[in-house]
């Protein structure tokens, strides 16, 4: 029997695991077995790392499925006809790139792969994969899926094929072997013989989408391939070596997964020695950032299943839509956040939608490699290879690492002295979770015990060093879990530190990995030095984090609630009330200590309009409200000195620019977390990247002595995908695309929009786009911001006119009247009016948010036809619930350059009961 290690506790829960036959059970089942004292494990010493050789990068390839040359190499094939190398799958190198004849893994890929092309009628490729077979040569198994009915290509059927070709060399050229495998036919095609034998009719839910194949040896010497996306799900086929196709007479294969346009696809199989299973890894949920994508497994003693969870489900049950499919497989990574509070040393960081992984055992070491691309949060789709070490728990599941792979030396062992302490625990759950599981703060106690946003107990093993089994409440629910203690390279903290993976019989992930030791007194300072807030407010609200590193509890409270309250809500003095300002104090509680920090916050009155700086290009670069100072000419970067001159603008004289030129504009041009940037453009050229406005902080000297910045923000006329956008990077990318590019040769309005990260862009006084969140660059920073120019591209040819910064986010409409065709004051004044909107009033029971100034920077004040119901105190109506439902009118009188109008709202305030 094995024994707990630690001081122990009556009804720890111990799963069972095998069954005395050395084959675990199909699904791990909770089973009692009573601790028994023993003194702790010897203290070990840990392994150690060489720091100075952990270096990574980023590379997309997008869907890599691994192969090992026999120099060793690691090698991954993706989408795209992208590959790439790496000899520490670390740090990786471009092989090749896109889907086109100048890619390297081919000599001419149209005409290698034609016979496809004609198929979808678009040029591609998707998910590759490359084996060597026994005869020493490479096969690269090609795929695309394309309607041909569509100009874009779009995969929005399932037309697909299935081809392999050959090279002596894993780096190419590849010589076509030809097509094996089609989806999509229609009867006739069918009839002409593009069908697999057997398949009298296609059935989308049924039969395959033939495309994400991996083809692999099994633990006997024969050759499979699983495929599969989607529509009638994952499906296996025997292969023939000598011909690297499937042998005939098999039709699509056995269908092993998904089916009715699942979302299951990325199939990828890999046999385990230590636990003599085959894993069917797949990804559910959709690939793109906010879709979902997941990683998730099933195993079987052979390799065309049944596959079975840890529930002991069939995955040929998985069908349908995304609540179907979900109770199965096992989850082994979705998207998650190790987050970074306040006072917590290292940064956040996590991954969203990762998936469509390969996995690799590595048969001198032992170590099992999870390989897989991932995309990121605050990144857009930026996506890139991220590789994880696996370990096999006690049931004979995959657990993976919650850090990247980094080569360990010495003994991994995390004994009973090394465990305990401070970590991040990420709970992966079961869903196919579109935005990324949050981390919570956890403490390991010596006595076994689990306490902090998730509580419950742990057990170790001294008989099985390396196992953890824990039982874990965390929002209500208690679950048991049997997992695996490793030494792993934390590179956000730069040193070893001890991690848990582990999995439950319901097949949910969880992690945790130690974090470095703090006091309580050490914490508290390092969560008081992290708190910020700015010198000067004039955003609509500010960020008061009420919780710290180790779940640390921060209250606030103000010096004057009416100017910013103690939820960070700021109002603004109206134009010509005067400046205000507010005492922010935050009291800091851990552990029955406490810190306090206070901050002292300016809070100036609106400008007229919200317009903070008008450059006209009359003639010259100054600012028209003499707020900053005048621009200067730049030749080709920011940073450099030229000249420019003016044209015909839009409205009087404009800017022109010429391809070499631009102008750097005064700084802190922008210097809150709210704002809009409006002009209007008339490109004479256009070229990807080329900016028109451009924003940056934090710049620094490359090893020439050459500025760059990681932290920017850009309005391009076009950009990568061929439209008009804001664009961010290149610490976190941002992409705010408008769906269309600006014309040449002809004027057309551009602005964006800023509130608190959410992005509005602009064109001819129209919304291309809403979303976000784009980072607070210029808040407290010294923003260095660009007409035409940057530090890296092409400059803009063509004029800009009439620019206009606001300090707060406009509207369409607003910027339709005062930028685009301006309005009178009085027409200005009826437009705040229509917009000022205070939602459903038909059912109060709250206090309500009333606004003290609208569009234009009107302003506003408030009377109540009943105070006793709703009182008015600055940009709160106060609710006092009646005895019976009761009709209170609250009248706005709004206020611009001297005239006013009002509005008027109904409000049913309902009675104190329950609703």
């Amino acid at each position: 029997m094995k024994t707990p290690v630690m001081a122990l506790l009556a009804g720890v829960l111990v799963i069972a695991g095998c069954d005395g036959s050395g084959k675990s059970n199909e699904s791990a089942t909770p089973a009692g077995e009573p601790p028994i004292d023993q003194p702790p494990a010897e203290d070990l010493p840990g392994p150690t790392e060489n720091a100075a050789a952990i270096s990574y990068n980023d590379m997309a390839v997008h869907d890599p499925s691994v192969i090992r040359d026999q120099d060793g190499t690691f090698y991954v094939f993706g989408s795209h006809l992208a590959a790439a190398k790496s000899t520490d799958l670390m740090t990786w190198k471009r092989v090749a790139e896109g889907a086109n004849d100048t890619n390297p893994l081919f000599n001419t890929y149209a005409s290698e792969v034609s016979e496809g092309i004609e198929w979808v009628g678009h040029q591609g490729s998707w998910a590759a994969d490359v084996i060597s077979l026994n005869d020493g040569r490479y096969y690269f198994y090609y795929n695309h899926c394309a309607n041909p009915e569509s100009e874009a290509g779009d995969c929005n059927l399932p037309r697909s094929y299935l081809g392999v070709a050959a090279s002596d060399s894993i780096e190419g050229p590849y010589i076509d072997l030809g097509i094996f495998l089609r989806s999509g036919m229609t009867a006739g095609e069918i009839t002409e013989g593009y069908g697999p034998e057997g398949v009298e009719s296609y059935d989308p839910t049924i039969h395959p989408n033939t495309i994400d194949p991996d083809v692999f040896y099994d633990n006997s010497g024969k050759l499979w391939m699983t495929y599969g996306s989607y529509s009638g799900g994952i499906f296996i086929l025997e292969m023939n070596e000598a011909t690297a196709m499937p042998q005939p007479g098999q039709g699509y294969g056995k269908h092993l997964a998904g089916g009715n346009h699942s979302a299951i696809e990325g199939s990828y199989m890999l046999y385990s020695p230590e636990s003599d299973y085959y894993y069917l890894f797949m990804s559910f949920g959709g690939y793109v950032s906010t879709d979902g994508y997941n990683i998730r497994v099933a195993r079987s003693r052979n390799p065309d299943g049944p596959f079975l969870d840890a529930e002991g489900r069939d995955m040929v049950a998985a069908r349908g839509g995304l609540s179907s499919i979900t109770p199965y497989g096992v989850k082994l990574m979705g998207g998650f956040e190790f987050e970074s509070a306040p006072g917590d040393p290292e940064p956040g960081r996590g991954y969203l939608s990762p998936g469509h992984n390969s996995a690799y055992y590595d048969a001198d070491t032992g170590r099992h490699f999870l390989i897989a691309h991932t995309r990121f949060p605050n990144r857009g789709e930026q996506h890139a290879i991220r590789v994880h070490e696996m370990f096999i728990n006690v049931d004979g599941w995959p657990v993976v690492s919650p850090h990247r792979y980094a080569p360990i030396d010495g003994n991994n062992v995390v004994d009973a002295g090394d465990l305990p302490g401070n970590y991040k625990f990420i709970n992966h759950g079961k869903d196919i979770n579109r935005t990324a599981r949050e981390s919570l703060y956890i403490t390991l106690d010596e006595d076994g015990s689990i306490t902090g946003e998730a509580s419950g107990r742990y057990t170790l093993f001294a008989d099985d060093p390396k196992r953890i089994d824990l039982e874990l409440t965390v929002d209500g629910e208690s679950k048991n879990y049997r997992g695996v203690m490793q030494w792993q390279w934390n590179n956000g903290a730069g040193e070893l530190v001890p991690i848990f993976t582990a999995l439950n019989s319901q097949g949910e992930s969880i992690w945790g990995s130690r974090m470095t030791p703090r006091s309580t007194g050490e914490v508290l300072a390092d969560i008081a030095a992290d708190l910020k807030q700015p010198a000067i407010a004039k955003d609509s609200a500010l960020d008061l984090p009420e919780r710290g590193n180790l779940a640390a509890e921060i209250d606030w409270s103000s010096s004057d609630e009416l100017v910013i309250n103690s939820d960070g809500r700021v109002t603004r003095p109206n134009v010509g009330s005067g400046d205000a300002s507010a005492i922010l104090t935050a009291i800091i509680s851990l552990n029955g200590e406490t810190l306090s920090e206070s901050f002292t916050v300016q809070v100036p009155q609106r400008l007229p309009y919200n317009r903070s700086a008008h450059f006209t290009f009359e003639n010259d670069l100054a600012d028209s409200l003499g707020r900053f100072g005048t621009g200067t000419a730049t030749a080709d970067r920011i940073w450099n000195s030229g000249n420019i001159t003016y044209g015909t603008g839009q409205s009087g004289q404009a800017l022109q620019l010429n391809g070499t030129n631009g102008v750097l504009l005064p700084q802190k041009l922008i210097d809150n977390y709210e704002y809009t940037v409006s002009f209007w453009a008339n490109p004479t050229s256009i070229s990807t990247s080329t900016t028109a406005f451009f924003g940056a902080v934090d710049e620094q000297l490359d090893s020439g002595s050459i500025p760059y910045s990681t932290r920017w923000i850009s309005f391009l006329p076009q950009s990568w995908d061929d439209n008009t956008m804001v664009w961010s990077g290149s610490e976190q990318w941002f992409d705010g695309s408008a769906g269309e590019r600006i014309p040449t040769g002809e004027w057309t309005h551009m602005a964006f929009a800023v509130k608190q990260g959410q992005v509005n862009v602009y064109l001819n006084g129209v919304q291309k786009f809403s979303g976000g969140t784009l980072n607070d660059f210029f808040t407290g920073a010294t923003g260095k911001f660009a007409l035409g120019v940057n530090y890296w591209n092409t400059p803009y040819n063509g004029l800009i006119d009439e620019l206009k910064i606001y300090d707060s986010a406009l509207s369409a409409e607003e910027i339709q009247f005062m930028d685009i065709t301006p309005k009178p004051n009085s027409e200005l004044l009826s437009s705040a009016v229509n917009l000022l909107d205070l939602g459903d009033l038909s059912t109060v029971r709250e206090d309500l948010f009333l606004p003290t100034s609208s569009a234009y920077a009107s302003a506003i004040s408030w009377s109540s036809s009943n105070p006793s119901i709703i009182s008015i105190h600055g940009e709160t109506g106060r609710v006092t619930q009646p005895s019976v439902d009761t009709e209170v009118t609250l009248t706005a009188a709004l206020t611009l350059n001297d005239e006013q109008q009002v509005k008027e709202f109904q409000a049913t305030v309902k009675a104190n009961a329950v609703p």
